[in-house]
């Protein structure tokens, strides 16, 4: 797997691991290091290039599981990207005052890293009157002159982004003046479309931005795992998990008609689509299954064709109409003018 270019002086190979989203929402007795750090291990021996994780996930908890593995991996070059914005601590706000040069230290000291690949504004909220914006571009970016960061990241906005926050994200562009974008999207959720008229993979790559895409496996859904927890937060409790998985399941069927069933097929379609629509991105899939790891990194290499290409959009597509059809017609494509 060949090296792409994300920003200035940063380049990853294009498939990473993540230590996950929504599992940190849980108390966290219910988050299982072992998992996690097998998970790591795994993704570090098959060629990682990059991990990513948020401060906010456990508290620092995960950063400090990551530093664990990269300090048994000394001889393999993996790189960081972590998120801030959600955790406050004691500070008045999560941007507030010097906090995010103190929040990287504490992420560094975490990781036991000198440097972070990409660091990512992860909320838009910067207070009221956006006080602390101002404040919060300025560490970033001299962050990145002193080489504390390589790249100023921002999370691009859901599939179920009002048209408010969808001007909200082009503004904050323009203000901070990212190097990459860091989105979940998954062939689960509707297309974001922007002001542009443009969807994130086609804004990113005509201002010349890198991207950074987590969850497309939709916590393991779309390699046909039964993730119940996954499918309660994409219905957001409004349909029955049965229900919504059947829709899916009879798509992923066809697609292993086409492309077979054998172990991992359905995992490398997600992958190497996504990877072959957008030559500006690098995926990170999550952790929790280490043999889905294994998956992913196996069968990565192989190009698909342009008629592959749109059978899977097809399928993905006429799965996203299924699931809105059972929760009531929620659009497409979202986010727009």
């Amino acid at each position: 797997m060949n090296a792409r270019s994300l920003a200035a002086g940063l380049s990853l190979k294009p498939l990473g691991v993540s230590t996950g989203t929504s599992r940190w929402d849980l108390p966290r007795q219910t988050v299982d290091d072992g998992v996690v750090l097998r998970g790591l291990r795994r993704a570090v021996e098959l060629g990682a290039s990059f991990v990513d994780t948020a401060d906010a996930h456990g508290e620092g908890h995960a950063e400090r599981l990551i530093g664990k593995v990269l300090r048994e991996y000394r001889n393999y070059e993996v790189h960081v990207i972590s998120k801030v914005g959600r955790l406050r601590g004691s500070a008045p706000h999560p941007y507030a005052g010097p906090r995010i040069r103190h929040q990287l230290e504490q992420t560094l000291e975490n990781l036991y890293q000198e440097d972070l690949a990409l660091y990512v504004l992860d909320s838009y909220d910067f207070g009221p009157g956006d006080r602390y914006l101002g404040p919060v571009i300025e560490q970033m970016h001299t962050m990145r002159d002193r080489g504390d960061i390589r790249a100023i990241g921002l999370r691009g906005p859901t599939s179920a982004a009002s048209p408010g926050e969808v001007r909200r994200f082009h503004l904050l562009v323009e203000e901070l003046q990212p190097d990459v974008i860091w989105a979940q999207v998954s062939g689960l959720l509707p297309e974001v479309v922007l002001e542009s008229g443009q969807t994130l993979n086609e804004f990113t790559l005509q201002r010349g931005l890198g991207l950074v895409i987590a969850s497309p496996l939709a916590h393991g859904v779309l390699a046909g795992r039964r993730n119940r927890r996954a499918l309660n937060s994409l219905c957001d409790n409004r349909i029955c998990p049965e229900a919504a998985f059947a829709v899916v399941e009879s798509e992923l069927r066809d697609l292993a008609v086409r492309f077979g069933g054998g172990r991992g097929t359905l995992a490398r379609l997600v992958l190497r689509s996504r990877l072959q629509q957008a030559p500006h991105a690098v995926i990170a899939v999550g952790v929790a299954e280490e043999h889905l790891v294994d998956e992913c990194f196996a069968l990565l290499p192989g190009d698909l064709t342009e008629d592959d290409l749109l059978y899977i959009d097809e399928a993905y597509t006429r799965i996203r109409a299924g699931l809105q059809a059972l929760a009531g017609g929620v659009p497409e494509r979202v986010g727009g003018p």
